[in-house]
């Protein structure tokens, strides 16, 4: 069987981390023996309104005299640059990677037997344009709120999820967040197909003692995804708790100079630690030196990093935001702290302080039994082989 894989995240060498929970995936239908190409489709952001034409044709002149230049391939993936201006919507950069891939497949054909798609908007949308075969779509994206606060894009949305031959969430708390959203209009079975976990790039580091001092947060810096809440909390940490302890950011993104200002305004540029994004395989080497993972992201359609530091020995300390209640808040108990979205600082601080306190009651082992029983790469790809035989019997 042949599948044709389209996101807009896949690991890389300038963004390692991008779309890992994609690369397990796909790993684990490649290792259950099926054939699968990944088209990625990259904005690549433009001043201005419109995208030149000339722009166009230059991509399809790089290509015709060297075909890696204009779509570079490593492995199974092939990278596809689609300008779009800057401040486009996902209508528009669905547009954008719509023509994009449709220039790629000039060159690079690949006759799949089903496109499975990340994201509704705008790769859903993308595929569903360019082709007849059956079409599958994982949603996961965690600004999934933000794009649906669109009016046309919430009809866009809806129009490509009633299309799609399978649409499947990561957890059960978004597929009924857009129960909530649609109500009746949505007549869509949607099936729900957690993330892959990768335990074999995980060492479980047992640990003798948790003392909550070196904490780690790993994924993007982005306003959603609870930085500034995380740097004033661990601000006060310091103050009020352990001088000595320290912070280490695995990560890039839009608010990475905020960061090294708030730092170094508040006396704690020393131990606030910029590490970048980095390769999923070198992850563990971080891991293996934290005791305590933060995230307090409020919105999360799966959590991912949350289950890798349990899976890696490491308490958690998150916010209610969806993705938890669904993955790791019945061993919640084993392997961490859950608290109200609506927490200030001092209730997270005194949370840790407790988990620090009551640091004999976790079982970190166990809770990694039970997260790789459910998450491991074998499960996930029985149930998404499940879908594709039904789609093409």
């Amino acid at each position: 069987m042949k599948i044709q894989v389209v996101s807009p995240w896949y690991p890389n060498l300038y963004s390692p981390y991008s779309g890992k929970f994609v690369h397990s995936q796909v790993h684990a239908l490649i290792d259950n023996g099926m054939d699968v190409a990944v088209e990625v489709p990259r904005s690549m952001p433009l001043t201005g309104q419109h995208v030149p034409k000339d722009l166009h044709d230059s991509i399809i002149s790089v290509a015709s005299k060297n075909i890696d230049h204009a779509f570079p391939t490593n492995q199974e993936a092939t990278f596809i640059p689609c300008p779009i201006p800057i401040k486009s919507g996902p209508l528009d950069i669905a547009k954008a990677y719509e023509t994009g891939i449709k220039t790629k497949r000039d060159f690079l054909s690949y006759d799949s037997d089903i496109v499975h798609a990340h994201l509704a908007l705008p790769t859903g949308l993308a595929s569903k344009q360019l082709g007849d075969k059956p079409i599958v779509i994982t949603e996961h994206q965690s600004n999934l709120k933000n794009i649906l606060s669109d009016p046309r894009s919430k009809e866009a949305y809806l129009e490509v999820v009633e299309n799609a031959d399978a649409f499947v969430c990561v957890s059960e708390f978004l597929k009924n967040y857009l129960i909530d959203i649609y109500g009746s209009r949505l007549s869509k079975s949607i099936e729900v197909i957690p993330n892959i976990v990768d335990f074999d790039s995980l060492d479980f580091n047992q640990r003798e003692s948790y003392q909550s001092l070196s904490w780690i947060y790993v994924g993007s810096l982005y306003q959603h995804k609870g930085i500034v809440r995380l740097l004033k909390t661990f601000k006060m940490y310091k103050r009020l708790v352990a001088p000595e302890a320290t912070l280490t950011l695995v990560g890039t993104g839009p608010l990475i100079h905020w960061v090294r200002k708030y730092s170094k305004r508040n006396g704690i540029r020393d131990s606030v630690f910029l590490v970048g994004a980095q390769p999923h395989e070198k992850l563990r080497n971080y891991y293996s030196k934290a005791d305590l993972l933060v995230h307090l992201s409020k919105f999360e359609t799966f959590g991912i990093v949350s289950l890798e530091a349990i899976a890696s020995g490491i308490p958690v300390v998150s916010f209610h935001n969806g993705g938890s209640e669904q993955t790791w808040e019945n061993i919640s108990r084993l392997c961490g702290r859950l608290l109200d979205s609506s927490s200030r600082e001092q209730d997270i601080v005194e949370a840790i302080v407790d988990l620090t306190s009551h640091a004999d009651d976790l079982d970190l082992r166990a809770a990694r039994s039970d997260i790789k029983e459910r998450f491991s790469s074998y499960a996930i790809a029985g149930k998404l082989s499940t879908i594709y035989n039904g789609l093409i019997a």
